[in-house]
């Protein structure tokens, strides 16, 4: 499969996601957190789809991680974006990749070295631990590969079950969720849901965007990628830019006075 980088499949009918995705099953996850009929919020959010797309492909952020899909940038690169802001990881990015382009290579490296390409992101130790251990996960127990399952990449330290998803999406191409809280706030706005405290760490709330989420993965990779973008740029918190966002019009969202 070939993907149109950097977002994936940013041209979708109302008809198309229609189709790939069940009404009545969002409906019913989202009346567990709602009040009155989700069903009419839910059509109206399928309806916003395609100028949801548009926007990314006109505004969405572009990273160099955004244009591959080899496992190994991408767990990497996961670890790197925790807890820092995506700018401050796209400057170290080729210098990193070109020090470290293996599992293996990172593996072999002293931890000074992994340190001093990743100082400037914050947490340095910590995030040399989780990075180290990640490389020695994929070297001694798959053959210096990445692998493609969700509980054996968050063995290492610190890699929850964001980053482990992420990579599964990105890399591996499996249709998947994502959670953090850019896209729980948006869930929460767009369709009045109430959000339970640490929604990532919620069942619920995966099973929950599991349901907006196509089984076509470069569809899957594109929402997933408006989602976030929207949440960092139009969605934010605690001002968001209502009359630039797609979603207005599905949007129950009022910012208080």
């Amino acid at each position: 499969m070939e993907l149109d980088f950097p977002y994936g499949k940013t041209e979708i009918t109302v008809e198309e996601y229609e189709g790939q995705i069940d009404a009545e099953e969002i409906a019913d996850h989202l009346a567990e957190g709602t009040t009155g009929d989700p069903a009419p919020r839910v059509e109206s959010f399928i309806y916003t789809m395609p100028q949801f797309l548009d926007w990314l492909d006109s505004s969405g952020r572009d990273y160099p991680w955004r244009h591959t899909t080899d496992p190994w940038r991408v767990y990497a690169t996961e670890i790197l974006l925790q807890r820092t802001r995506a700018d401050a990881v796209a400057n170290i990015y080729e210098g990193f990749f070109d020090r470290f382009p293996s599992p293996n290579a990172l593996m072999k490296s002293n931890d000074e070295m992994i340190y001093t390409q990743i100082k400037s992101l914050g947490f340095g130790n910590q995030r040399t631990r989780s990075l180290k251990e990640a490389a020695e996960l994929c070297v001694t127990q798959y053959d210096g590969t990445v692998p493609a399952d969700l509980d054996a990449l968050q063995q290492p330290w610190r890699v929850g079950p964001y980053s482990a998803r992420a990579c599964l999406l990105f890399a591996f191409n499996q249709p998947i969720s994502l959670v953090d809280s850019n896209i729980a706030r948006i869930i929460e706005r767009v369709f009045g849901y109430q959000m339970p405290n640490q929604p990532h760490k919620k069942d619920s709330v995966y099973e929950l965007v599991d349901t907006l989420i196509p089984d076509t993965p470069e569809l899957a990779r594109s929402i997933t990628f408006a989602f976030l973008d929207l949440g960092a740029l139009i969605c934010t918190e605690p001002h968001p830019k209502c009359n630039e966002c797609p979603l207005n019009s599905c949007c129950l969202f009022t910012e208080p006075l």
